[in-house]
């Protein structure tokens, strides 16, 4: 299989060189989606890092041309690199020669599959791709993206009222995404304590639901969800809760986890706060009032009717009044993360699709 990287910045004067072999060399996973386009950016704002970035394909301009236009100058020190989680050898060849990989590439589907593996393979068989090729080329330190979908599936005996990065979801209860998201982190744990002699730092991060502003125009899980709000897409609020996190704080923390040393080898939340639908919706409602966001809760019963019927109603029901809530106290303490607020969070990502035409922009022209 050929790998092939873009060249960019061919002419480059001796002093500037001499600055860039200074530098540590970082390979994000995944640069062109939702969350994998605000952590490139995070590394390239920094400045401190030759940053490298792994793409399906480097030639598809609907998803390269947001890139150039979110990163601006920024663009051109960039290293983009064909890699697929399915295939070994491109996260080899795209990890050789790095100080450190940041691996946020995993697959996000707004609804189930009907074959779980569809999002369980890539999840699992990526993240040991990746942890054999850093081990092979003695990488210092790996931060992989997990999730709060690790943490907090619970049977209905075991669910708690706070979580922490002592609790692992129940895989006979998850549903796909879930499952992968668990069964991928677990593998990368149990992969690091295989190894036998020197072995890389590992670090986890584990984001609740991720709103906030996006780089990027195209389709993502955060991004469907609100719009559908926003769009008036529901008769009403369900009583479920969602646990959220700015992109921003989440890309800052990626940063944090490659830069900060005490964050080797930890398992890490990344949670602002817990809201219901209705109180996401009355965020929106009086921020965007020309949208007329339906802001009423539904009744349980209606739903339960529905459910009978509808896949996506029966997954509500499962989770109907339950309230998670995360402990972050260790993402303030080792990462120094200052969270944006939901208020922020939740306008910022409205903002975002109404901007890049994913939401008809109802707003009133002044």
């Amino acid at each position: 299989m050929k790998i092939d990287i873009l060249q960019i910045g061919q002419n480059k004067s001796p002093n500037k060189l001499m600055v860039e072999s200074s530098k540590k060399k970082v390979v994000i996973t995944g640069i062109s989606g939702f969350m994998g386009s605000q952590v490139c950016a995070a590394f390239l704002r920094d400045g401190g890092f030759i940053v490298r970035g792994t793409v399906r394909d480097k030639t598809n301009e609907a998803k390269i041309g947001p890139l150039r236009k979110a990163f601006g100058t920024k663009f051109e020190e960039l290293e983009l690199f064909n890699a697929d989680l399915l295939q070994p050898e491109s996260l080899d060849a795209a990890i050789a020669g790095m100080d450190y990989v940041v691996h946020t590439a995993s697959p996000l589907p707004f609804e189930s599959p009907e074959d779980e593996n569809v999002v369980i393979k890539p999840a699992v068989e990526g993240t040991l791709a990746v942890m054999r090729a850093a081990h092979k080329h003695k990488v210092k330190r790996v931060v992989m993206t997990s999730s709060a979908a690790a943490v907090a599936q619970k049977k209905p005996e075991n669910q708690k009222e706070l979580y922490d990065e002592s609790d692992w979801s129940d895989l006979d209860v998850c549903p796909p995404y879930e499952k992968s998201k668990t069964m991928a982190e677990k593998a990368a744990w149990n992969y690091l304590d295989s190894i036998q002699g020197d072995r890389f730092e590992l670090v986890t991060l584990n984001p609740c639901f991720i709103f906030g502003p996006s780089l990027i125009p195209g389709d993502f899980a955060s991004g469907q969800m609100l719009g559908s709000i926003l769009s008036g897409k529901y008769p009403g609020m369900p009583k479920i809760s969602l646990a959220i996190v700015d992109v921003r704080d989440v890309a800052l923390a990626h940063l944090q986890a490659i830069k900060v040393r005490e964050a080797a080898n930890q398992r890490i939340i990344l949670s602002e706060s817990t809201l219901w639908f209705k109180e996401i919706a009355d965020i929106l409602n009086e921020a965007f009032p020309e949208f007329q966001i339906k802001t009423n809760e539904l009744g349980y019963c209606p739903v339960k009717v529905i459910s009978w019927f509808d896949k996506k109603a029966a997954r509500i029901i499962t989770r109907w009044g339950l309230r998670n809530v995360y402990n972050n106290q260790k993402s303030k303490d080792i990462l120094g993360i200052q969270y944006h607020s939901p208020e922020e969070n939740v306008i910022a990502m409205a903002r975002s699709l109404i901007e890049n035409g994913v939401v008809e922009d109802k707003r009133v022209k002044k």
